[in-house]
């Protein structure tokens, strides 16, 4: 009861704030010029699901976005996007400010220097980003917009444009910032603690090139990134026995990793279909055989084909993955449980620390998707953009074939204004026992509506 009426306490406040805030930022002085432009929404909902087995409402939340761009665009350009969220996310109040993005540009004729907290998406596909090594992501954000779980980075961007149809561009970002692990939402064993990675302690800066080519109806790029990889490993850390006093444990930490990444794109536009592929190799700096937290190297690739249908908006995309040093995973790939954690107590020290390490490791092949030598993984986008008016359906599938997990997305937009949308959907993962999908479902499967105002 308590959250439903801090949901409509949220809903009024925004309804509330959107029938002044078009008056407001009108009398701001400079608010109508074009080198300064001020805007953002209100947005407020919540997911029911129900992760302890009755039904409930974990997560409600009201966000406040302001947006602020200064500059002629031709000179310089200054952006910021201040995000301000008042909730509660299963059991826990949360309220924070953060800032998204901030980051100052400089023009010349063919170059363009900036700066700050950015954003930077090399990928053009949606489902399969093969080629967004340099951008940290949280996939467990609670909200609509997917666009909202990429993280920033302090970073120095330079593009370099020698003509037209010639773009290079050179990203240095000298401090690490990791995406999240899906950890926090999983049933994990009860002698399992995780420690957050030091940042202090990953001071080696991180750098990308990209060089991209443009013409009538072709894009084409090449890139390579030689730094951190966006999603830390687990490492293990101590096994503390316990005793009379105190309970045994296993500690794990977030341990980040260098890897050198060679990734190349292409899109084609022919009439009404876009065809779109990637490909990437990743190769880890340390040896996956001697560090439990890396990734074993390999080779990806992935191919898109979007298309309309009048209103009918289709969009499809594979995806295939093979591992260049495939190896069987020395265990099934579950983190140590007190009845695997007994046997290793019975064992010296030094042995026991190995094999609770190869655990590890095995868990985290699973995390990565490196248990099969050949992965195979599709997407399907539908959606209709003036279907019964005002209504925008559409759905989208997340189909990970070796893993038998899947993620099905339907959304229901209502645009009754240019300015408001009221929005329904749901998240549902699934996926065979002990697959990654079916240790975060129970938490993650949801229902959502809420509403957002533009100003």
């Amino acid at each position: 009861m308590k959250n439903a009426l801090a949901f409509f306490n949220i809903l009024f406040l925004a309804l509330s704030a959107s029938l002044s805030a078009q008056s407001l930022f009108d009398e701001i002085p400079g608010s109508g010029d074009k080198d300064y432009k001020l805007g953002g929404f209100i947005r407020s909902g919540f997911y029911i699901n129900s992760p302890d087995g009755s039904s409930g409402i974990p997560v409600t939340f009201a966000d406040f976005r302001l947006e602020a761009e200064a500059g002629n665009g031709t000179d310089y350009k200054a952006f910021a996007d201040l995000r301000y969220r008042y909730g509660s996310e299963y059991g826990s109040t949360v309220n924070k400010a953060s800032l998204r993005e901030a980051w100052a540009a400089w023009y010349t004729p063919y170059t363009e220097i900036r700066a700050g907290k950015q954003i930077i998406k090399w990928s053009r596909m949606d489902f399969f980003r093969l080629q967004d090594a340099v951008n940290p992501r949280n996939d467990l954000f609670r909200s609509f917009d997917p666009a909202d779980r990429d993280l920033g980075n302090i970073s120095l961007n330079l593009n370099i444009n020698p003509s037209e149809n010639i773009s290079l561009q050179a990203v240095f970002i000298p401090r690490y910032r990791a995406s999240e692990l899906y950890t926090g939402f999983m049933d994990l064993p009860a002698i399992i603690n995780i420690k957050d990675f030091d940042a202090a302690s990953y001071k080696s800066a991180s750098y990308g090139l990209r060089a991209e080519l443009f013409l009538r109806n072709f894009n084409a790029d090449i890139g390579f990134y030689d730094g951190y990889n966006p999603l830390p490993g687990l490492g293990l850390d101590t096994i503390i026995t316990g005793g009379q006093d105190n309970a045994p444990s296993v500690v794990l930490e977030e341990n980040p990793f260098k890897i050198r990444t060679l990734s190349a794109g292409m899109e084609l536009i022919l009439g009404k279909n876009i065809l779109r592929t990637e490909f990437a190799w990743t190769d880890p700096d340390a040896d996956h055989r001697q560090k439990e937290n890396v990734m074993l190297p390999e080779i990806r690739w992935a191919a898109g084909l979007e298309r309309s249908f009048g209103d009918l908006q289709v969009l499809l995309e594979y995806s295939g993955k093979y591992l260049c040093d495939f190896f069987e995973a020395a265990f099934d790939p579950v983190l140590p449980d007190e009845s695997s954690f007994n046997e290793l107590g019975q064992l010296p020290p030094e042995q026991a620390f190995n094999l609770a390490r190869l655990q590890i490791g095995s868990f985290n092949r699973l995390y990565n998707y490196q248990m099969d030598e050949y992965s195979h993984y599709a997407g399907l986008s539908l959606s209709s953009t003036r279907a019964l008016a005002l209504i925008k359906p559409s759905v989208n599938i997340l189909y990970n074939i070796n893993a038998g997990e899947y993620l099905l997305n339907p959304v229901l937009e209502i645009n009754p204004s240019d300015n408001l949308e009221i929005i329904a959907g749901a998240e549902i993962y699934g996926g065979r026992d002990n697959s990654l999908f079916d240790m975060i479902s129970e938490s993650l499967n949801s229902f959502y509506t809420g509403l957002r105002i533009d100003f």
